[in-house]
């Protein structure tokens, strides 16, 4: 059995848990860090992804380090 650290994060709208907070984990633990960020509705979900794909340098979601899972859609790579 495997335990880790869970962080729940919370703030105003646009200030950045979302988006920006995720990349600074991965920046600092790019091996290890593992980060779900839970929206409401898909297309939401699959609209933060292909946001932080490409402000991380990435095609889109599921070829890189970001990728989402929604109702059965996935987008996901070995490095996700």
């Amino acid at each position: 059995s495997t335990s880790g650290q869970v962080t729940l994060v919370t703030g105003e709208t646009g200030c950045g848990k979302t988006t920006q907070i995720p990349q600074y984990i991965l920046e600092a633990n790019p091996k290890t860090a593992k980060i779900i960020v839970a929206q409401p509705r898909r297309l939401a979900a699959t609209g933060v992804a292909s946001r932080v794909a490409l402000e991380r340098g990435e095609r889109s979601p599921g070829t890189g380090s970001v990728g989402y899972v929604v109702r059965g859609d996935s987008r996901l790579h070995a490095d996700t």
